[in-house]
């Protein structure tokens, strides 16, 4: 669900990364960067970041409509199915990616923290999720704030991705971005143990146009069908698996309630 191309910043065309999911996946999301409300505007040293998130946030906002229509436009029920979505950044709370479960009219929300966003996405006339990714980071540098975290929009989180895997502090595949290691109090774990409900998903976040790039994460969902309605129902119900790459067949239940239940 959650990868990126040139729309906002990053490579390869909206076109070239549809048309590489559909080669391998059966739905997909392109996301669009669109939103840092506590971009570090006041450090010289990270003068260039700024700048480059701003122009990249800038062509996100004009890009945007022809966006919606390009992701309706390839949306195929029973075959391929499409969801359009913007992220949006926050060191204080940890990056979020908005995901909407009809295009037309979604908006990119530019909120000034966490819960002002959730209460924007409430407001869309189109069902949406808030979902949390690379949590792992330490809290204060885009990891994930479990103080604020709550599952009404976010019945998921993306725990694997090319930034690595945040399930826990001593699993494989460790953070290895600039932003810092892997942080035991933003894991999953941590989240579970603070009596936090959620379920896991994986995602590429891959910026070259390559959804579900082998090796950087996938989200796999026990699903009734391939429609948009059904991949929403799955997700909201945690009936969900976060993949390393290789697809799998696998289904669940334990006295007569699927994976992802509350009993």
């Amino acid at each position: 669900l959650h990868n990126h191309c040139d729309l906002s910043y990053g490579h390869g065309s909206l076109d070239a990364a549809l048309h590489n999911a559909r080669l391998q996946l059966d739905f997909a999301s392109v996301t669009v960067h669109a939103v840092w409300p506590d971009l570090p505007v006041d450090d010289p040293a990270l003068e260039y970041l700024v700048e480059y998130h701003r122009q990249g946030f800038a062509r996100a906002q004009a890009n945007w409509p022809t966006y919606l229509a390009a992701i309706d436009a390839q949306n195929q029920e029973g075959r391929f199915v499409t969801f359009a979505s913007f992220e949006w950044h926050s060191n204080a709370y940890g990056d979020y990616c908005v995901y909407y479960k009809q295009a037309a009219g979604a908006p990119i929300i530019d909120a000034p923290d966490l819960p002002a966003l959730r209460r924007a996405v409430s407001q869309v006339p189109t069902p949406a999720f808030v979902i949390p990714h690379h949590i792992g980071y330490k809290r204060g540098s885009r990891g994930i704030n479990w103080a604020a975290f709550t599952d009404e929009l976010s019945p998921v989180a993306e725990i694997y991705s090319f930034h690595g895997l945040s399930e826990s502090s001593e699993g494989p595949y460790p953070y290895l971005h600039s932003m810092g290691p892997r942080h035991e109090q933003s894991t999953a774990h941590y989240g579970w143990a603070q009596g936090n409900i959620f379920g896991v998903i994986g995602s590429t976040d891959h910026h070259n146009a390559f959804p579900g790039s082998y090796g950087y994460g996938r989200l796999g969902v026990w699903a009734t069908a391939l429609t948009r309605d059904a991949i929403w129902d799955a997700i909201a119900s945690r009936r969900t698996y976060a993949l390393t790459g290789d697809r799998i067949d696998l289904a669940f239940s334990l006295n007569g309630q699927p994976m992802g239940a509350i009993c």
